[in-house]
């Protein structure tokens, strides 16, 4: 029986991301190379790496030997208690946020707090934890295989759903106090 394609992290050396990706493009790999804007020269956009480092691609089990002969290909991410696959919600969302084109800003990783879902707008779907500031309301979004998170605004008029609970490949997102 086939194994079937899963979202998994391939770690590159700095600035060989786009490299990577276009490897694995002429091989029939599905890949993913999140960039955000930075600025712009009169016509041209410049886009950097949204996670420095790193290649999101799609693959079985039978398509692993493909990926070692790729100048900048270091190694697949894993963690400790073998876990390699990242959930197909969180590339998802992620494609959704930067398809929007929301202001994002990195932030530090976090698996802690209160699990939303926004129900309505443009960003509708997409799951994260809430952090509520006095002057802001932010949604933060964490791929968390390579232990990454950005954060996004989102309208205090948005409206959200808790979701309490909320069953994460690395354990339970846990509501905080």
């Amino acid at each position: 029986m086939k194994d079937s394609p899963q979202w998994h992290a391939l770690q590159v050396r700095p600035r060989f991301e786009r490299i990577v990706a276009l490897r694995l493009r002429q091989r029939h790999i599905e890949h993913y190379l999140p960039l955000r804007k930075i600025g712009s020269t009169g016509k041209h956009r410049i886009e950097v790496p949204l996670f420095p480092g790193y290649v999101f691609c799609k693959y079985d089990q039978l398509a692993v030997s493909l990926f070692w002969d790729i100048p900048g290909a270091l190694s697949m991410v894993q963690v400790n208690n073998g876990i390699n696959i990242i959930p197909d919600q969180q590339i998802t969302d992620l494609r959704r946020i930067l398809t929007v084109g929301v202001i994002l800003q990195s932030c530090p990783f976090t698996s802690q707090g209160r699990t939303v879902m926004v129900e309505d707008g443009p960003l509708s779907g997409v799951t994260g934890i809430l952090e509520e500031k006095t002057d802001r309301r932010l949604l933060v979004v964490s791929i968390q295989l390579i232990r990454r998170s950005i954060a996004i605004k989102i309208d205090r008029r948005t409206r959200i759903s808790f979701c309490p609970g909320a069953v994460f490949p690395f354990g339970i997102g846990h509501m905080a106090s």
